[in-house]
């Protein structure tokens, strides 16, 4: 049985739902988060401090969220404009070190579960079905290298099947989770059926295997 769900990405659906599955609102590093595959990736690799340094973080698309530079990540929820006005660069800058605190208190949180002995499910949702076998590969090496005791598999969800699934190594799962036209929360059924097959933690009720 899996201990801990956490999410990797891509945006706030896999956040949503991986909260409505298991009930658990324990905040980790990629909550909420706006980002690709290649940015968890270097995110990891780099320990964290890639984010949120000084000086790299901007307005993105049309002031609605803030992009970091040195990560790639966008921050739709942390950083937060006065009556629904577009964020800038004054708004960032003075949110910046608390919302800095934020992360790095999530980075200690990731380093601590990483070395507990607690068996944890890692999410990705390919939202996009932009990566393939050989990037999910790569992330779980990476993970493998950076924590060697430490126990995981990694559960990537696409909208549709990937066609080289069958070079996927040991510890690494995949499911489907189609996109939910106007609905940003995503499928509830689908990410039922994703995880049905899997011993997560559950909220009372919540996609139960029968």
């Amino acid at each position: 049985m899996y201990d801990v769900c956490v999410g990797l990405g891509y945006h706030c659906e896999s956040t949503h739902q991986l909260r409505r599955v298991t009930g658990a609102e324990r905040a980790h590093f990629f909550d909420w988060l706006d980002l690709d595959l290649a940015a968890v990736r270097e995110t990891i690799a780099a320990d964290f401090a890639n984010v949120l340094r000084p000086g790299l973080c901007e307005p993105f698309s049309d002031g609605a969220c803030v992009r970091d530079r040195g990560s790639n990540i966008r921050f739709f929820h942390d950083f937060r404009a006065p009556d629904g006005a577009p964020l800038t660069p004054a708004v960032i800058a003075e949110q910046f070190d608390a919302v800095r605190a934020k992360f790095s208190h999530l980075a200690t949180r990731w380093r601590a579960l990483t070395a507990s002995r607690s068996r944890v499910l890692y999410v990705h949702q390919d939202a996009f079905d932009e990566s393939g076998a050989p990037e999910l590969t790569a992330l779980h090496a990476l993970l493998r290298a950076r924590y060697p005791d430490h126990a995981f598999d990694l559960l990537w969800l696409r909208r549709t099947p990937p066609p080289d699934a069958a070079a996927l190594p040991p510890g690494v799962l995949w499911g489907t989770v189609p996109l939910s036209p106007g609905r940003w929360e995503g499928d509830d059924a689908a990410w039922d059926a994703a995880l049905a097959p899997l011993d997560v933690p559950r909220a009372s009720g919540a996609g139960r295997r029968p």
